[in-house]
């Protein structure tokens, strides 16, 4: 009991002497309120706990949010990107449809003519083995890319010269050979003096992490006009 409850206790004494029988109701009563204010502040300390295991609880909660929401987000660019590559593998496939219907009907009016020429010469040209694009605003600030500028990875096939090297999705290639890589336009005019075969160097970014791999360039055989 405090300083205070002694003295309002004895205060209470005082003033129950003047009226005999009394003072036991009245030590009663104030035993009543101290057992009641014990109660309360019990009742305080239970519901501070609860408190307490809510707040808890809904830090977890919002942890388990910001998780889902950023999976989210991965799998939306990862729509888009199938979205892209969808929309250019039908529009390839629909100018190779054109073009053999082209070729059976041109067939069929020179049948009886002179034979084709043979196909053009080939040529062999380095290959990577990776599909790439370039880095935009939504798509970095979503994947939280740290490179502002570069070749984002979006592909690596399997068993090229890029997956050998160690080249990974969400890679960015930001220097081909020393040459600085800003867009897939840099990328493409530095392999333009490359050969297959030729060992390059390329720095990339991946998180926070930099790093400097080497490639063998492949080889990819394609037709070449006379």
């Amino acid at each position: 009991m405090n300083l205070a409850r002694r003295a309002f206790r004895t205060l209470a004494l005082l003033a129950a002497a003047g009226y005999g029988g009394e003072a036991p109701d009245l030590l009663r009563r104030l035993d009543d309120l101290e057992k009641e204010n014990r109660e309360l502040r019990k009742e305080l300390a239970r519901v501070a706990e609860e408190k307490k295991e809510l707040a808890g609880q809904l830090e977890k909660l919002s942890r388990e949010l910001r998780g889902l929401q950023a999976t989210v987000d991965k799998w939306e660019i990862e729509h888009r990107q199938m979205e892209r590559t969808l929309a250019q593998t039908q529009k390839d496939l629909a100018a190779r449809v054109a073009e053999m219907v082209q070729q059976e009907l041109q067939g069929r009016r020179t049948r009886f003519t002179a034979p084709a020429p043979p196909p053009g010469p080939f040529e062999d040209r380095p290959y990577l083995g990776f599909d790439g694009q370039d880095i935009e605003p939504d798509v970095a600030r979503k994947l939280g890319l740290k490179a502002q500028g570069g070749v984002l990875i979006t592909d690596v096939r399997d068993g090229s010269p890029a997956a050998i090297a160690g080249l990974q999705k969400n890679d960015v290639l930001v220097r081909f050979d020393g040459a600085e890589i800003k867009t897939f336009q840099d990328l493409k005019k530095a392999l333009e003096d490359k050969k297959p075969n030729q060992v390059v160097s390329l720095s990339i970014q991946r998180g926070d992490e930099k790093l400097e791999l080497k490639l063998t360039l492949g080889t990819r055989r394609v037709r070449v006009a006379e």
